[in-house]
């Protein structure tokens, strides 16, 4: 079991696809900087122990191959590429993983925290941020997605 399946307490999908409701993802391009941002976080005290990881590009990687996979995942993948919507975005996610980015996850389960987090979050520049929406609400594109600033 990967590092982030035991962070989101195995909760981060919907239909096959990667959705972890009331949580803010960012992408950065180096772990020292979601590292940085962990630490911040943790100890701003908004956020309780254990609800904010920076995870390498490598754990991101390991973490698709072990919980995204399987006949009804690929069904639902491939639906969601022909329609343009999250699979989109995972696919760059796991590409820029793939080229050494890493990943902040922060459990965000009111609009209070998403806006501490985002605020300490964004000085950051991620390459990509989204929120993604409690009962699936919907993505919150944040930062690095077209339609961004």
């Amino acid at each position: 079991m990967t590092q982030l399946h035991a962070f989101f307490r195995g909760g981060d999908s919907h239909l096959g696809m990667f959705y972890p409701s009331g949580y803010i993802i960012a992408i950065f391009s180096t772990l020292d900087v979601a590292k940085k941002l962990e630490r911040d976080l943790s100890f701003s005290g908004a956020f309780p122990e254990g609800e904010v990881m920076a995870a390498s590009g490598e754990e991101v990687l390991k973490h698709d191959r072990e919980d995204h996979r399987g006949p009804w995942n690929y069904i639902m993948t491939g639906l969601s590429r022909l329609f343009g919507t999250e699979a989109e975005w995972g696919d760059r996610d796991l590409k820029m993983a793939r080229g050494g980015a890493s990943m902040l996850a922060v459990h965000c389960p009111t609009e209070q925290a998403k806006k501490a987090a985002w605020t300490r979050i964004e000085p950051h520049h991620p390459l990509a941020a989204r929120y993604y929406s409690l009962g699936l609400g919907g993505i919150e594109h944040l930062a690095g997605d077209p339609g961004t600033a």
